[in-house]
């Protein structure tokens, strides 16, 4: 994982920062748990920020939707009501929904392929919606390859057909269920499981570790590692708590981001071995073979074209760009 530089943080604000009486606590809001990888990192994001400011400048994370769900937070963000936000793509695209082309079906051949596409070509494509959205992104927020959890098992879009599942309140997420044949709900992590136990939805996507961390797994047992997203997120400031930090305390904020480095890794590592851990627990995981991936695969490029259109806007010029950094970065 690489972090954004002081040069493209500062080229982001539009206004030189101004300096703070007392910034006192900045308030962090997201919606992982405190004890899974990105609790872990977070919290040193916060203790290194504090230890660099000598206690002058402190961050204070609000785990679990606390504050919540990631839309609710990325929103309030924007506004300056919540001064630093670790959320997924699909939160981001909230506010430049363009950001959530990223996160199309299959979109990358391998996670590598991804990781060459993020760091090398498409880390600050989206500079000045993310100024004009109203906040300053600070690092990669990994969130991982999303999965399928249901009531009964779903090999193949063909056990998918009619099925209503929850969806990201994104278009590529719900477009491509739909176009998988399944019935698209999109929601939020609030209504999630609440629609899941009541029965308004029978199945869900989630990425894996978030999945699993927060129980899906145990009220929709049937697992698929459809994989069929991989999804990179955002820790980000908001513009106005920017430009209420003065330069100092700005740097310590982006130096002490540093302490989300590695988290990438730990985010696969801990796939696997969540995935291991239910396995263990007796519960159905359904690996796709090779015929079965394809079958889903098959329904990517339908998906994507129509993604593209239905968001319109300037979607196409981004795609065209996402490709081009694909092909690069293709050996």
């Amino acid at each position: 994982m690489k972090l954004f530089t002081k040069t493209a943080v500062a080229a982001m604000l539009s206004m030189s920062l101004a300096a703070a009486a007392d910034a006192g606590a900045l308030r962090l809001g997201t919606a992982a748990p405190e004890g899974s990888p990105w609790g872990k990192f977070l919290a040193g994001f916060a203790a290194k920020t504090a230890e660099l400011s000598g206690g002058e400048l402190t961050i204070t994370p609000f785990w679990s939707q606390e504050l919540g769900d990631e839309q609710t937070m990325v929103r309030q963000a924007a506004r300056g009501r919540v001064d630093i936000v670790a959320v997924s793509n699909t939160a981001i695209s909230l506010l430049v929904p363009e950001y959530s082309l990223m996160s199309a079906p299959y979109i990358f051949d391998s996670p590598e392929q991804a990781d060459c596409v993020y760091d090398k070509h498409m880390r600050d494509a989206f500079g000045a919606e993310l100024d004009a959205a109203g906040i300053v992104p600070l690092a990669d927020f990994e969130v991982g390859q999303q999965i399928i959890f249901s009531k009964s098992l779903i090999k193949t879009p063909a056990d998918l057909a009619g099925t209503k599942i929850r969806t990201a309140p994104t278009i590529p997420d719900s477009v491509f269920m739909e176009e998988a044949g399944g019935v698209a709900v999109p929601l939020g992590g609030v209504d999630t499981m609440p629609a899941l136990k009541t029965g308004s939805v029978t199945a869900v996507t989630w990425p894996t570790v978030f999945g699993i961390a927060v129980g899906y797994a145990q009220e929709a047992p049937f697992v698929t590692t459809t994989n069929h997203v991989y999804q990179v997120g955002l820790v980000a400031m908001s513009k106005k708590t920017a430009a209420g930090l003065s330069e100092q305390e700005m740097g310590w904020v982006i130096e002490a981001a540093t302490a989300m480095n590695g988290l990438r890794g730990a985010i696969r590592g801990a796939e696997g071995a969540l995935i291991g851990k239910i396995k263990g627990a007796g519960l159905t995981v359904h690996d796709p073979d090779a015929d079965e991936l394809a079958a889903w695969k098959a329904v990517a490029p339908a998906a994507q074209a129509r993604i593209v259109s239905e968001m319109g806007g300037n979607a196409a010029e981004v795609w065209d760009r996402v490709q081009a950094a694909k092909a690069a970065c293709t050996n």
